[in-house]
């Protein structure tokens, strides 16, 4: 079969992975494979539409229930916006502690103001993602 395109979000789940190490090497910490890896160990390139599936269905309490494509693309581009900002919130405040490279505790320190500029109440009142 022909391989997809790499996602840009398949990766570490619910698991940390220590400064340096290479991001995806985290569990899920719900005993399944990561998104993005084969059940038989061998590493699987999945597109977007395919990761957000997969990482939709670590929650869903029913295996029976569907997402639609239109729906599938627009939760992958959200996403997609979402980690480039965290990215760049990031990298900035990397930068503001005069660090060269960014790392877990950089998106940790901006990860609680982003949810809050994500929230479904700040875009309903249609403050802007800053």
């Amino acid at each position: 079969p022909p391989e997809k395109e790499e996602s840009g979000f398949g990766g570490t789940g619910r698991g940390r992975h220590r400064a340096g190490a290479a991001p995806g090497g985290g569990g899920t910490g719900r005993g399944r494979h990561r998104a993005g890896a084969a059940p038989g160990g061998s590493a699987a390139v999945l597109s977007p539409q395919d990761t957000v599936e997969r990482l939709l269905r670590l929650h869903f309490r029913d295996d029976r229930t569907r997402v639609n494509g239109d729906a599938l693309r627009l939760t992958a581009e959200l996403l997609k916006v979402f980690v480039r900002e965290a990215a760049a919130r990031a990298a900035r405040q990397a930068q503001a502690e005069d660090v060269e490279n960014v790392n877990i505790e950089h998106v940790e320190k901006v990860l609680p103001q982003l949810v809050r500029n994500w929230s479904p109440n700040a875009l309903q009142q249609g403050r802007d993602v800053d």
